[in-house]
């Protein structure tokens, strides 16, 4: 085992001779961080059940201002203590070891923490009663993620309280990213591509629940220019300094995506009586289906005339597209059409 990124990268890590600890795989530990990458820097971290320490070794090489781990198993409290030790780097760190049960440690914890990282031995300990700790004790920030690895073949609903925000999978390990509840919405659409007008939906959504995640759709009436990953790219790019703001791909019913998550709110905008009508449909539909509330918001006056399909006819005939987009986004609309192009 290694750190993967920070000032340790590449040093090595103790790693269990015996079966009573199972560390993280690289793999997934890679994963984890990429999601949390930008926002590491200056956090406060729980590693629950830390085992060998490395997820909360990796935290504090990136940049954690506060790292608690906490194991009560005696393999487990040795090897998190021997790697800590390891590192001169870290004399000094803010960190501290907690060898009690878990229920403890959540207990003890002072304010608000940004990360609870949770890898229990697999069947041990379910999310549900975590959360429901977590949630008493409210301890996690409002935008704070509940981070649960469990064995892929195992089921895991999403706790009372708690919205599935992300779900990794790394071969035979599942991460899925949970966040306090009725802090997160979901702005959908096909977005092909996302302009202007739903960067002006996106930072309305995200004002007003916290998190928003704008779901790419496939929408079977509409033929698609860009594919649903090159549409997640420039979203991504449109939106990466919404605080709040994340992009996921939906290939089936948005209604699915959303109760598969726990996302009880759509948000969809409107600009006319025709757009209003056909969305007050859909809205009825998502919740008769899957319990889904919609709400609707008007398009600004500065966003009524734009449209997706105005950015591509003027990408078909070479028109300026940069009223109509993100800025941040303009020339990978254009690479990514020009390449879209020239495949024809």
């Amino acid at each position: 085992m290694r750190v993967i990124g920070g000032k340790l990268r590449g040093r090595k890590l103790l790693s269990p001779k015996g079966n009573e600890v199972r560390p993280t795989s690289d793999m997934a530990k890679q994963g984890v961080f990429n999601v949390l990458q930008f926002d590491i820097e200056g956090s406060r971290f729980v590693d629950l059940f830390s085992g060998s320490g490395a997820i909360g070794i990796e935290a504090l090489s990136r940049g954690a201002a506060e790292v608690v781990f906490c194991d009560n198993g005696r393999e487990g409290i040795a090897l998190t203590n021997a790697n800590l030790n390891a590192f001169k780097e870290l004399k000094g760190a803010n960190c501290r070891f907690v060898a009690r049960d878990w229920r403890d440690c959540l207990r003890t914890l002072r304010g608000k923490w940004n990360y609870i990282f949770c890898d229990p031995p697999y069947g041990s300990v379910d999310i549900a009663d975590i959360a429901a700790v977590v949630a008493r004790t409210g301890v996690l920030e409002e935008d704070g993620y509940l981070i649960y690895e469990h064995d892929s073949d195992g089921k895991c609903d999403v706790p009372d309280g708690f919205e599935l925000v992300k779900s990794r999978k790394y071969g035979r390990i599942t991460v899925e990213f949970f966040t306090p509840a009725a802090q997160v919405c979901a702005l959908t659409g096909s977005f092909d591509p996302f302009t202007a007008g739903h960067r002006m939906l996106a930072e309305e959504a995200a004002r007003r629940y916290g998190k928003v995640v704008v779901v790419v759709a496939i929408n079977d009436a509409k033929q698609g220019l860009f594919s649903l990953k090159e549409r997640a790219e420039i979203a991504e790019l449109s939106t990466a300094d919404i605080p709040g703001a994340t992009v996921e791909i939906c290939t089936g019913m948005v209604w699915e995506f959303c109760r598969d998550r726990g996302i009880k709110t759509i948000v969809r905008g409107w600009r006319d009586a025709a757009d209003l009508a056909y969305e007050r449909e859909m809205a009825a539909y998502n919740l008769e289906h899957g319990g889904v509330e919609t709400v609707l918001i008007q398009a600004q006056d500065e966003c009524s005339d734009i449209h997706s399909h105005t950015v591509r006819e003027l990408l078909e005939s070479g028109g300026d597209i940069a009223p109509y987009v993100v800025a941040a986004a303009e020339n990978t609309i254009k690479e990514t059409y020009e390449r879209t192009r020239r495949k024809v």
